[in-house]
């Protein structure tokens, strides 16, 4: 059985479609865990303020600290999408897992 560390952090994570793993970064000795999450480049994500379909516009990268891996501090990394609504909405951030 092949044991993929992507797939059992989303897991844990609770993340769903299109968010995805993309990175993870493990230092023992400095006692610290790092996860990038992120989306496939072509993800529409429904508007917050219509519900309607729309592209990335871009995104703003954020870090959060987790609670602690094994004693080990986490740190969660993302680029927070905001959407252009083609319906008029204006660009919004979109609401991250």
């Amino acid at each position: 059985m092949i044991f993929n560390n992507k797939l059992l952090f989303a897991a844990a994570l609770g993340l769903t479609p299109p968010w995805e793993v993309k990175d993870i970064k493990f230092s023992a000795a400095k006692h610290r865990l790092e996860i990038w999450v992120g989306y496939p480049s072509w993800t529409t994500f429904p508007c917050p303020v219509c519900g309607k379909a729309a592209p990335v516009y871009d995104n703003r990268k954020q870090t959060w600290r987790h609670l602690n891996f094994l004693q080990h501090k986490t740190y969660l990394h993302a680029g927070v999408p905001r959407v252009e609504c083609p319906h008029g909405c204006g660009v919004k951030t979109i609401d991250v897992p």
